[in-house]
């Protein structure tokens, strides 16, 4: 995963200059959005299990056995 520093990136003062900022950018914005798609994916799960252990005494077995799973 490429990651650029911010001072990589000045102002921009020429054609070329924007042109290889682009090119950059596109060069790294599918592997950007694979990782966005896994995070919206595991945020998705956290949210599920957050609403089933809301059903939950914390209590019970069934509360243990979620909040196991979702250390792991």
């Amino acid at each position: 995963c490429a990651y650029f520093s911010i001072r990589k990136y000045g102002a921009i003062v020429s054609y070329e200059q924007r042109q290889s900022y682009k090119n950059d950018f596109n060069a790294e914005y599918g592997e950007y959005r694979n990782l966005h798609a896994r995070m919206e994916t595991i945020i998705r799960r956290f949210t599920e299990l957050d609403a089933q252990w809301k059903l939950l005494s914390p209590e019970s077995k069934e509360y243990q056995v979620k909040k196991d799973k979702t250390v792991k």
